[in-house]
């Protein structure tokens, strides 16, 4: 197992001396425009919410007695509409000499967050192994 993991290490140090440090070393900053946040980003935002908004609309249900799942739509929506916002907002005020730094960070998080979910949604292709 220590060897998989050595392996895995060697690899990424190799990608990323070799294709990831010649692209910053070239001295020029990407083309970015308005810094906002990546779709991916905003996606995964509003599932999460969906998820807190419609559990929680769940559990105000059994405890009042009443049906509250058609507010729960409306109550993701705008609460995802104004969490987005929010974050839109806090990316406009970044200085325009920040601006590539911050859009590369974020392309980061989102490349991570990916890496994440493909290695979960590959380990779930995986059989099942009977227990001897």
């Amino acid at each position: 197992m220590k060897v998989n993991r050595l392996f895995v290490l060697l690899v990424v140090l190799i990608v990323a001396a070799f294709f990831v440090m010649p692209a910053f070393a070239q001295g020029e900053e990407p083309p970015v425009g308005e810094v906002v946040l990546p779709t991916e980003l905003e996606a995964l935002l509003a599932a999460g919410i969906g998820f807190l908004v419609t559990a929680g609309l769940k559990s105000l249900s059994t405890l009042f007695g009443k049906d509250l799942g058609g507010w729960a739509a409306v109550l993701t929506a705008s609460i995802v509409t104004t969490v987005v916002y929010f974050f839109n907002a806090l990316l406009s005020a970044i200085p325009a000499a920040a601006a590539p730094s911050v859009a590369i960070a974020l392309t980061l998080l989102v490349s991570i967050l990916s890496a994440f979910g493909i290695h979960k949604t590959v380990k779930g292709f995986q059989p099942v192994r009977a227990k001897k």
